[in-house]
């Protein structure tokens, strides 16, 4: 299968989510954000104050989710407990996560693993669009496909590099048209996972797009690959706060006639964090995933519709 035919896969898709779309329709679930604690516990009260109940305890690195609102007293955060009645927690021993860019509950269809420099088995990638997520114990990692049957690219995957984390994250889309691989790893000593999600699965597509709307954000960390976004046509301005001195912005369009060229491509060695904005022109209604690297840090994209 081509490459033209797997965007007509993903142009269905769409057209069914739309379809089926009932715009009326909010669940409890939209007005929750994920923040992670940062203290190494924290208390989880029955009241936005601490002399109520301890109700839960939270641990460092741990996902909660709090409700999208005002809050009720200076300071504190209430707490979506599934099944359990709603909690508090001070705002200081949590941070706002950055965007999902897939559904947690969605599996993996293939996780590669290892430590250190290996060569996979061999792994049959049905026709399709995947998105890889990676985590690795280290600081450097090079992720190379070697295609033993079908036509398929074999440009590496990953090759990331960062002295300041002791732990890796990084994402990248591949296209697959029915291929046999195997993966080989390289630069890296410690624990590595390499997880497989086709994007075009529809139980899962259509929560995990985006339509971008006048001041949408979404923000990220180092070398990602965002959820799929749906661009009205016309033109917009993208802005990008970036907590580093470098930055690149790819877009990969994968339906819609819409421009392909990188957005930002920044470098500024004197800097500490960079503020930029372009120009983006859709000249239909587009299906986008934005690619960023040449990145270690925290990121923020704002969309602002111009016409």
């Amino acid at each position: 299968m081509s490459k033209s035919t797997l965007i007509l896969v993903v142009i269905l898709s769409l057209v069914n989510f739309s379809l089926a779309q009932d715009e009326g329709d909010e669940t409890t679930e939209t007005n929750l954000v994920e923040y992670i604690v940062t203290s190494e516990t924290a208390n989880l009260r029955s009241l936005p104050n601490t002399s109520s109940e301890i109700v839960g305890r939270v641990t460092q690195g741990e996902s909660i989710f709090i409700y999208q609102e005002s809050a009720e007293v200076d300071g504190w955060l209430r707490v979506y407990r599934e099944d359990e009645e709603d909690a508090y927690i001070a705002d200081y021993l949590v941070e706002r996560a950055p965007t999902r860019f897939y559904n947690p509950a969605q599996p993996p269809v293939v996780t590669v693993e290892g430590r250190g420099g290996q060569i996979s088995e061999e792994i049959e990638l049905p026709q399709g669009i995947y998105r890889l997520d990676a985590t690795i114990q280290g600081n450097a990692f090079i992720f190379t496909p070697i295609v033993l049957d079908g036509n398929c690219d074999e440009s590496s995957i990953f090759n990331v590099l960062n002295f300041d984390v002791n732990t890796l994250t990084a994402s990248e889309m591949i296209f697959s048209t029915g291929c046999t691989f195997i993966f080989e790893s390289d630069n890296v000593r410690g624990e590595w996972i390499v997880e497989f999600r086709d994007v075009t699965d529809p139980e899962f597509l259509e929560e995990s797009v985006l339509e971008v709307e006048n001041n949408t954000t979404f923000n990220g960390f180092g070398q990602q690959v965002s959820m799929p976004t749906l661009l009205a046509a016309g033109v917009w301005t993208i802005n990008a706060n970036v907590q580093d001195r470098a930055f690149i912005l790819s877009p990969l369009v994968v339906v819609g006639d819409c421009s392909t060229r990188t957005v930002f491509n920044e470098l500024d060695f004197e800097a500490e964090s960079l503020e930029v904005s372009t120009v983006y022109r859709a000249d239909e209604n587009c299906v986008i995933f934005w690619k960023t690297s040449n990145v270690d840090s925290e990121w923020t994209l704002t969309f602002e519709k111009l016409r």
